[in-house]
């Protein structure tokens, strides 16, 4: 299977659970596409593989669905969220351009040009060019082949600030949590653990001499 054929069929399984997902929780096209800044045309395409969708649009898509972005990347559980409001193209719009920045940052240090990475993922230097520089969305099965050609996840362009990337920060430590022992999970869960919790976060930024001492110090005190 070619590079492009593999793009197609990520392109008709993505957007087989992006509309699965939209119809599991009640929201209609028309709604949907709007949340994301999109036309419902648009967002048809993209939960048909007729078209892709990029990674700021599905990381909206999810939020406004409730989703974890994980669900669509690579499935998994835990949902939690909360409401906000956002001007859809002002954010899709700056997110594109941050993707292509990163992308573009990541390309120049292992020294290879636009006509090379082109070339290795099997797409025209002028529609890489546009990615580099945010002027058109990457979608996903695009975005996936052009980080595995530069060597790096597709978690390090997920957005991790502002109110968005705090809802995936809150996922992920939600699903972490939930992959703790049972003992565990009890102990975090009980309020009166809360002082040996704000030590051990404490001691977590200390360096390697300071952690030294505290050790020596709980040895003297044990003898």
């Amino acid at each position: 299977m070619t590079d492009q054929q593999t793009r197609i069929l990520r392109a008709k399984m993505l957007g087989a659970l992006m509309r699965e997902k939209r119809l599991e929780t009640g929201m209609s096209l028309k709604d949907m596409a709007k949340l994301i800044g999109r036309t419902t045309s648009t967002l048809s395409s993209y939960e048909h593989g007729r078209k892709s969708i990029s990674l700021p649009e599905l990381e909206l898509f999810a939020f406004h669905l409730d989703t974890p972005l994980r669900y669509f990347l690579s499935p998994t559980a835990a949902d939690v969220g909360e409401d906000y409001t956002f001007d859809p193209t002002i954010m899709v719009s700056l997110r594109q351009r941050m993707i292509g920045a990163m992308l573009r940052k990541r390309r120049l240090e292992l020294g290879m040009s636009i006509r090379e990475l082109s070339a290795t993922v099997d797409m025209p230097p002028s529609r890489v060019s546009n990615y580099e520089r945010g002027l058109r969305p990457i979608p996903i099965p695009d975005l996936e082949s052009l980080v595995n050609a530069i060597q790096q996840p597709v978690d390090a362009l997920i957005d991790h600030e502002g109110p968005i990337g705090n809802w995936h920060m809150t996922q992920q430590a939600f699903e972490r949590f939930c992959e703790l022992p049972a003992d565990l999970r009890a102990f975090f869960s009980t309020p009166e653990n809360e002082p040996y919790l704000e030590m051990a976060e404490r001691l977590s930024k200390l360096d390697l001499y300071a952690l030294q001492r505290v050790a020596q110090a709980f040895d003297d005190l044990i003898q």
